[in-house]
């Protein structure tokens, strides 16, 4: 989730409406599932539980990024969208093909002022974005979230908290899963804004066991007024942290202490 809403809920503007949940404005438009990912530290009590959307993941090994070799013959550029379409025969019409193109458009634009961001697609392009924020000499982790179990569970259930732990305080870099043929993410930062980092392990209402990651941004002075999360609790920007649980599909990155 950037500033922007750019990756979580965007635009939508349902207003939702729950006491475990903590959403602030009432129900009277259809709430988009995807924007039940937000919440506030102070939601993190063991037996609390919420709504929360975390989709499916049948094969996390899709989202594993490739060595740099393997496809640096290809060209990442909206300039070289005819040749991309023949490369992985795509028709122009197809929902593949605009997902591409809207793809390319967000590694392309210039981030924000006092906002680092960029799109990496390999696995040494991931080491180079996190350490060129975190230190050319830092150790860095990655963190995903993920399903501890086989059976599938849907988009959004309540889940329990069973237990929750403090990961990771200071610079954290977000990378957020973009739609392509092979792995892409979105990886940004906020210069100067502290984050916090914490594994959070769930149990759903179906029995589906989770392992989230929930990032909280400390300081949301910079965001725009209309972001989907203080639509959602009746905030503004600068009033509170705000956190969201992060997919499966996207990752977050921390030094590791030294």
């Amino acid at each position: 989730m950037d500033s922007d809403g750019n990756h979580i809920g965007g635009e939508n503007n349902g207003h939702g409406s729950s006491s475990s949940g903590g959403w602030a404005v009432s129900m009277d438009e259809p709430i988009d599932p995807a924007v039940q990912v937000f919440a506030f530290i102070k939601d993190l009590v063991v037996g609390k539980t919420m709504p929360i959307y975390f989709p499916y993941i049948k094969d996390p090994t899709s989202f594993q990024f490739f060595p740099k070799e393997t496809i640096q013959h290809i060209r990442f550029s909206s300039e070289a969208i005819p040749e991309l379409l023949l490369f992985f025969t795509f028709s122009l019409d197809l929902k593949q093909a605009l997902a591409m193109r809207q793809t390319l458009e967000v590694c392309e634009k210039q981030p924000k002022e006092g906002e680092v961001g960029g799109c990496v697609t390999n696995i040494e392009s991931v080491a180079d974005f996190a350490r060129g924020i975190l230190g050319s000499d830092s150790k860095v982790e990655i963190l995903r979230s993920s399903l501890l179990s086989n059976r599938s569970t849907p988009l959004v259930q309540n889940y329990t908290i069973f237990e929750f732990t403090a990961i990771s305080t200071g610079d954290i870099v977000p990378c957020h899963n973009e739609l392509y043929p092979y792995p892409v993410h979105y990886c940004h930062f906020q210069l100067g804004a502290e984050s916090e980092v914490f594994k959070v392990y769930l149990g759903g209402e179906n029995g589906e066991m989770v392992d989230l990651v929930f990032l909280c941004h400390m300081d949301t002075s910079t965001w725009r007024p209309g972001h989907v999360a203080f639509r959602l609790f009746g905030v503004k920007a600068g009033d509170s942290e705000v956190c969201h649980f992060l997919a499966g599909h996207d990752l977050t990155m921390f030094p590791v202490p030294k």
